[in-house]
Formats: structure tokens, sequence, C-alpha cells
């Protein structure tokens, strides 16, 4: 009679608890109040959660449609620059929003899941448009470069930073001077070697006419050491270095 009275005491409790969860769920399961825009919705956990599987990205697309996330909101009306995010989640290689989202602020429950937005999300032909969701600094290192962000810097972040000068050329012996020596201006989209030593360009031009090289326009491009002529890559025949 006793275990009966016990198990009678449990399904009651359970039934109990089942009818606040239906009742009441945003008080008795949510993790947390809902956030942003997204408060809006009250109490219909429905909207965003697919009974006993949680939320699912397809109900997030029911509202954000894939195609205009970061460009218009979700009542269609148009993102304007002050507001709007960059558009990359239409080159994302799968649409798994909660990887990356949650509806509810707050709750160690809801934020524990998430992760910090990776590049290798990206289809490949997104990931090498650095230009697309980055704007360019407006220092004299980027000032005037164009493209190939990878030449310095990792999709791993932003620093550390590098650049190999050796592949274009060696900085040595006399070559090792400040950057404006050849970058006049510090505009590293372009070098002269014209103003040091026999570096003029009507002597230049005569000598290698002499040589057998009468057009040239990248010195760099024959010329990558402090060996100069004595080079081989200086003797007129290009040596690429890979």
């Amino acid at each position: 009679m006793k275990r009966r009275w016990v198990l009678a005491l449990i399904t009651a409790n359970l039934v109990g608890l089942g009818a606040l969860i239906l009742l009441w769920p945003n008080f008795m399961i949510s993790p947390g109040p809902l956030a942003g825009a997204h408060a809006e919705l009250g109490a219909d956990c429905f909207a965003c959660h697919v009974p006993f599987r949680g939320a699912a990205a397809q109900q997030c697309v029911s509202c954000h449609a894939v195609a205009t996330i970061g460009l218009l909101t979700t009542k269609g009306v148009k993102l304007t620059s002050s507001v709007s995010k960059v558009a990359f989640h239409q080159q994302l290689k799968t649409q798994d929003c909660l990887s990356c989202h949650t509806g509810h602020e707050g709750s160690a429950l809801a934020l524990g899941h998430r992760h910090s937005f990776s590049h290798a999300l990206l289809l490949p032909a997104a990931g090498a448009k650095c230009e697309a969701c980055h704007t360019q600094p407006d220092t004299a290192v980027h000032r005037g470069m164009s493209g190939n962000c990878g030449q310095c810097h990792s999709q791993d972040g932003w620093k550390p930073a590098h650049f190999d000068h050796t592949r274009i050329f060696l900085l040595e012996g006399p070559h090792a001077t400040p950057c404006v020596t050849c970058h006049i201006n510090n505009d590293t989209s372009r070098y002269t070697c014209y103003g040091c030593h026999e570096h003029q360009p009507d002597a230049i031009r005569a000598k290698h006419v002499r040589e057998g090289i009468p057009n040239f326009d990248n010195c760099v491009q024959c010329h990558r050491s402090t060996r100069g002529e004595h080079d081989e890559r200086g003797s007129g025949e290009r040596q690429d270095d890979d």
C-alpha cells in the first residue's frame, strides 16, 4: 500500500511539473530573457524551438531569410551602413545558426555552447576576399595597397602580422635602409630604385641597353639582392624564388 502511495505521489508531481512546463515554459525551462529584437516574441517558445528537439536553424531562417541577412531586417527594411552587419551569411558552408547565435542572454547555459566566428565556416572563395568584410586601415603601410592581405596576415588573427620581404628583395648590406628610401612617402604599393649611387634613369637604361636588355620596368624582377650584376638573377634572366 505504501509503495502505491509513493508511486502515486511521484506520478502526480511529474504530471504537475509537465503541466507547469507546458503552461509557463518561459519560467520553467527558459535559460534567460530573450535578447534584443527576439524579446517581442514573449512566451512564444515554439517560434524558435521544435518540440522535444530544442532550437533549430530551420526556425531561424523562417524569419531571417539567408539571402537578406545583413542587408534587410526581418520586416524587409534596408539596413543602413551605421547599423548593418557585414553580409557574409550567404557565403557560409552550412547554415548552422545555433553554432554562433542564441536567442537568450545572460545565461551560462545558453552561452556555453556558442563558438567564436571562424573563417573556416566560409566558402573558400569568400574566405579569400578579405576586403568584403574588413575595411583597409588608413595607415602608411596599408595606404595604396589592395588585395592579397594574406602576404602579411593570417585568418587566425589580425596580429601578429608578417611580410617576408626576402621574397621580393633581400634587405641586406646597403639596402638595409628605412622603408622611405625605396617607398616614397611610405607608399608601400610602389617603389623606386632611382636616387641612390648610379641609379639614375638615363644611366641605368644605357647600361642595360649595352647588356642587350632594351626593355625593363621592374628592377626586382632580376635584381633581388645586393649581389647586383654579379648575381645570375641580375644578368637579365628572371629566376623565380618559388
